[in-house]
């Protein structure tokens, strides 16, 4: 039996569940978000006296407007959408939860991948009153595609797909039937495995909390009872414990003993294990750990560490802590990457760009370009382009890359770094861009695997 594996699985259970509300503008997130706190009695009297007294907070129909319960900046209000990542927290006697209310606006699509690049579950919601039936086939609309290739790329561990307003279409059961063929055709072009639908509606309650008789014709659960039962894991099958360096200091009783601060990620981190460290590659054994529970055997991921070590290593802020060191895989400078292209300054091959990777910043440019997800087709297309220093042939008239567009790239680090597939390792495995004349996050990247063979100059210090 795996020890560390069952005691990730074990962590990951007892910590809250964190899930993402998304999809496309208006589609219901902030009022199913108010319907899950409201229907489970997560709403203190105060907080529905002052939401009943909020500016607009009646809807429509004359109930009360649940979706300002996260709609709490005063533009959000007045426009009635969602800007910002807005966050919750709420309990059942099963479970704790998380919610991230991301926005459906394309050009908040950087706030949505915030928000999920720290869920555990995505929740799309599709409002079908937006959709076209007399079709043969239902189209779903581009935002949500976006969003569930985002969900996709982030590797997150449940899809739920909330088929939201089927009040607005008499809970024809059909329709819904319709709906779910259309997002399953999309989830098998982006690779998604699985995904649970339910239909709802986050304005009356059905299905939210509970099913209700107009939707007692589905044979699966309500929302909140499909998540209190979803299972969770940290890392991936064979994680190594990980800790980008945050800061060396001192012991404060002996001027000799360091202490390297970090959080532990994908995996435990016990005493006596072996770590080696990147770019160095000093192996060393851990000696003692503290933690917020105080001085323990073990850390679990998650947790803020201060680690000691057998002996005297030289690091600084942005290295890596690595264990399992005779496994550790050499450190790469060039990878295949995603990139969510983030900026309003498209992007822009072969230009030098910084990178940050754990807690280090260096240089990096995107060397190729190779594909683009078409969100029409729901699939990738070829584009490639190459920069003039990487290839041999002449490259064709490159593509504008524009905000929120997802490509797959070549991209070359200033230095070799110890990366893996964001597949096996979340935490080794991403990156942000950032434009350096602008300081703009330029685009979230996740490392495919290693790059073709060809010859590539140094990018510079």
């Amino acid at each position: 039996m795996n020890t560390s594996s069952s005691n990730d699985t074990q962590s990951a259970q007892n910590r809250p569940l964190r899930f993402i509300t998304c999809g496309s503008v208006d589609d219901g997130k902030s009022t199913l978000i108010g319907r899950l706190l409201y229907d489970s009695k997560a709403l203190m009297l105060d907080q529905l006296d002052a939401l009943g007294r909020a500016r607009g907070a009646q809807s429509r129909n004359g109930q009360l407007d649940l979706s300002l319960v996260t709609d709490g900046l005063e533009a959000e209000r007045e426009q009635g959408i969602t800007i910002d990542v807005a966050y919750r927290y709420f309990a059942t006697p099963k479970r704790k939860f998380i919610i991230a209310d991301a926005p459906g606006h394309e050009q908040y699509t950087r706030n949505m991948v915030t928000g999920a690049s720290r869920s555990d579950v995505a929740v799309v919601l599709i409002d079908v009153t937006k959709l076209d039936f007399s079709t043969a086939r239902v189209a779903l609309l581009p935002q949500t595609k976006r969003h569930t290739a985002l969900v996709a790329l982030l590797r997150l561990q449940h899809i739920v797909v909330a088929v939201n307003k089927m009040d607005a279409i008499g809970f024809d059961a059909d329709k819904f039937e319709r709906v779910v063929r259309a997002f399953g055709a999309l989830a098998a072009s982006l690779g998604i495995a699985s995904f649970t639908a339910i239909p709802l509606s986050a304005l009356d309650g059905d299905g939210v909390v509970a099913h209700t008789g107009r939707t007692a014709w589905f044979q699966g659960p309500a929302l909140l009872p499909h998540l209190e039962s979803l299972s969770l894991h940290d890392g991936h099958a064979g994680s190594r414990a990980h800790i980008a360096v945050q800061w060396v200091t001192r012991d404060d009783r002996d001027d000799h003993v360091r202490w390297v601060t970090g959080d532990v990620a994908e995996a435990a981190l016990a005493v006596g294990g072996e770590i080696r460290v990147f770019p160095g590659g000093a192996v060393a054994r851990v000696a003692a750990i503290r933690t917020a529970r105080g001085e323990v055997q073990q850390a679990q991921p998650g947790e803020a560490v201060a680690v000691r070590f057998d002996r005297q290593v030289d690091m600084a802020r942005g290295d890596w802590i690595v264990a399992d060191a005779q496994n550790a895989g050499a450190p790469r400078q060039t990878a295949q990457a995603t990139l969510a292209w983030l900026d309003t300054a498209p992007l822009t091959v072969g230009r030098r760009y910084v990178v940050r990777h754990g807690t280090r910043w260096l240089p990096a440019r995107v060397t190729a370009i190779s594909s683009r997800l078409d969100l029409q087709a729901g699939e990738w297309s070829d584009v490639a382009v190459a920069s003039n220093d990487d290839w041999a042939a002449e490259p064709g008239p490159a593509p504008a890359v524009n905000a929120n567009d997802l490509v797959r790239a070549e991209i070359e680090f200033a230095q070799p770094l110890p990366l893996a597939a964001f597949a096996e390792s979340a935490v080794l495995g991403s990156f942000v861009l950032v434009d350096p004349g602008t300081h703009a996050t330029a685009a979230a990247g996740m490392i495919a695997g290693p790059a073709r063979a060809s010859q590539r100059r140094s990018v510079g210090p």
